[in-house]
């Protein structure tokens, strides 16, 4: 199966926007806050879930990552001081990842110039209407992946 030429040409300016995009946050985030886009999106997740901690198990599920990814992300994030591993509260048997007040700060810190950036970049170019049917296509999009995965 192909693409004819307007899909072909749909999906390469998917792939160019989502790249360029991501491409501006990452710049803008090393920039300003010394952080990787990707570590941001870590300690986002954390800063977000109850009490600021998750299974590593769940959190490489969220990102999208090999358990070995995220082994080294939280090596390099620990390193730092943003976050603590733990042995699993509940059952012993899973690990934790923690934020901590260095996290919380760090993950502040970079946030202002953050959502400044996705601001400009994603609201302020799209009307509502067409905001709203672009989350509706990558929410599709996103399920559609998810469940070629399983």
């Amino acid at each position: 199966m192909s693409l004819n030429r307007s899909e072909l040409r749909s999906w390469l300016m998917l792939m160019t926007g989502v790249q360029s995009l991501l491409d501006a946050l990452d710049r803008q985030l090393r920039d300003d806050a010394g952080i990787s886009h990707d570590d941001y999106r870590i300690l986002g997740s954390l800063y977000r879930s109850p009490n600021r901690v998750k299974r590593m198990r769940d959190l490489a599920r969220e990102m999208s990552y090999s358990p070995s990814r995220l082994t080294h992300a939280a090596t390099r994030l620990e390193s730092h001081g943003w976050v603590s591993r733990s042995k699993s509260n509940s059952d012993g048997r899973g690990v934790e990842v923690h934020l901590t007040d260095l996290g919380v700060a760090k993950a502040r810190e970079a946030s202002e110039g953050h959502l400044e950036l996705v601001r400009q970049l994603v609201f302020d170019t799209q009307d509502p209407d067409q905001l709203d049917a672009a989350v509706v296509a990558l929410a599709r999009i996103g399920e559609a992946a998810e469940t070629s995965r399983a």
